[in-house]
């Protein structure tokens, strides 16, 4: 098996793990996010919008923005990964635990977007969104992809604080702290 297709194997998966993490537990508790994810998650709040789509089209724009600053190989990759993470969130709508400890849900949310996000990003894809910017401040101001996916990912969680309240935007910045971890460990 060539090393292009177990990348996509990769991808793939990475993608699907992302997907049941969001659907499986971030709405369900009732959780943001951070990136293009997070902003769809909001719509969804608000509007009932499906994730799926926002995310696709979201997403689409942001590659397009990022199309400069990265290379071609990572380029395609996150192509592959934005259609299929926009399937699989589409697909699993609605598979969400109903947990009675959201404590152990924001945990599984954490390490199950750290594996997803770290699987995609172990080889050379990103997940668009805040993953584009933080491959540019990688690029260029020579920050850890996982820091810098933090920050950008931690202003988006802020703007969520309207939406979903003090309590739970406590427990996203935990969350993504653990999904931070996770992805290190994975890459």
């Amino acid at each position: 098996m060539s090393k292009t297709v177990k990348d996509v194997i990769f991808l793939l998966i990475g993608s699907f793990v992302f997907s049941l993490a969001v659907n499986m537990f971030v709405i369900p508790i009732g959780l943001g996010e951070g990136g293009v994810t997070g902003i769809s998650i909001i719509l969804y709040y608000t509007t009932h919008l499906s994730t799926g789509i926002t995310n696709f089209i979201l997403n689409g724009i942001l590659l397009i923005v990022g199309y400069k600053f990265l290379e071609k190989k990572t380029i395609v990759y996150t192509m592959i990964t934005i259609i299929a993470t926009s399937i699989f969130l589409h697909v699993t709508e609605g598979w969400g635990l109903h947990l009675h400890e959201e404590l152990i849900g924001m945990v599984f949310a954490g390490v199950l977007l750290g594996v997803g996000i770290g699987m995609i990003l172990r080889v050379g894809g990103t997940t668009a969104g805040s993953a584009i910017i933080a491959r540019i401040l990688n690029k260029f101001l020579n920050w850890k992809v996982s820091h810098a996916l933090l920050i950008v990912d931690l202003l988006v969680v802020l703007a969520s604080y309207f939406i979903i309240g003090i309590e739970k935007l406590l427990f996203t910045i935990v969350m993504l702290y653990i999904t931070t971890k996770v992805i290190d460990f994975v890459i």
